[in-house]
């Protein structure tokens, strides 16, 4: 493992045995799920952990957790702290600094994190995910322009025109609303999909809950953790049926989350206030 890995899984093993003792069901989602199931641990050249919990104890897990880990780790999600640039919830180890090149806004800080993404309900017809998903796909792409450090100079007139009428007229905090209700709006009927609204493979993330039911421990770097009940259905449904096979060096690349700061050993509120001298 790297030294950024094995960071993530001591948060990992924090995380899973919070989850445990109260009974919050999640999953490994994505990547590492991947990895769990073809390397029984981390893809090699991963950086990150991917996790999914079904929106009532996600919402429930955000409340608990806030006030019941362990000093170094904090929760981060909007209904703790306003303007936080991301829609779903991390959880951080504070004792590092982690600052991606999409969220390097200059007042921004973070440590190394898991991306706690929620499970909600999805629309029962192809047509009306897709238009659900065009519209997460916008206010996301809104809420980049919002904190993103973009050279506009570099850009086309219309694209900085964009960016520039975004950041007039939107809030951080407003955008994750959006965001937040647009990926809820099935939730209210009864509903036959567990879907990461948020995740990278969009749509195709919109998944039957009887893949992932009941959930099911995987080896994960030594470690038991858990993800779908039916993998082999989850990770074609995402990657198609070559998910075994190991892909080129030019798609590892495409995979990886470039950091605009990495220090596992500087605290990130120390890096926050070294930034604003």
């Amino acid at each position: 493992m790297t030294p950024l890995q094995e960071k993530l899984l001591e948060l990992f093993c924090t995380f899973d045995q919070f989850c445990r003792e109260k009974k919050i069901t999640y999953f490994m989602l994505g990547g590492t799920m991947l990895g769990a199931y073809r390397h029984k641990g981390f893809i090699p050249w991963d950086d990150d952990i991917d996790i999914g919990i079904p929106r009532s104890d996600y919402e429930r897990f955000i409340k608990e957790a806030k006030d019941a880990l362990p000093e170094k780790y904090i929760i981060r999600h909007r209904s703790i702290e306003k303007d936080v640039p991301y829609a779903f919830a991390h959880m951080e180890d504070r004792t590092t600094t982690c600052i991606e090149n999409r969220r390097n806004k200059k007042n921004y800080s973070g440590g190394v994190y898991l991306e706690i993404f929620p499970l909600d309900g999805g629309a029962s017809t192809s047509r009306m995910q897709k238009l659900q998903a065009m519209k997460v796909y916008i206010y996301k792409k809104m809420l980049y322009a919002k904190i993103m450090d973009y050279e506009e100079k570099h850009r086309a007139f219309y694209k900085a025109c964009i960016i520039h009428t975004v950041r007039a007229l939107f809030t951080i905090d407003g955008l994750t609303k959006k965001i937040d209700k647009t990926i809820q709006q099935y939730n209210k009927k009864e509903n036959l999909y567990y879907c990461n609204h948020l995740g990278h493979w969009t749509i195709k993330e919109n998944i039957k809950k009887e893949v992932f039911l009941p959930p099911k421990e995987y080896e994960f770097e030594g470690h038991k953790f858990f993800g779908a009940g039916n993998a082999h259905e989850y990770l074609t449904s995402l990657y198609g049926d070559t998910y075994m096979q190991i892909p080129s060096k030019e798609e590892q690349e495409k995979g990886k989350h470039p950091a605009y700061f990495l220090d596992l050993e500087l605290p990130f509120e120390e890096y926050k206030k070294q930034r604003e001298r």
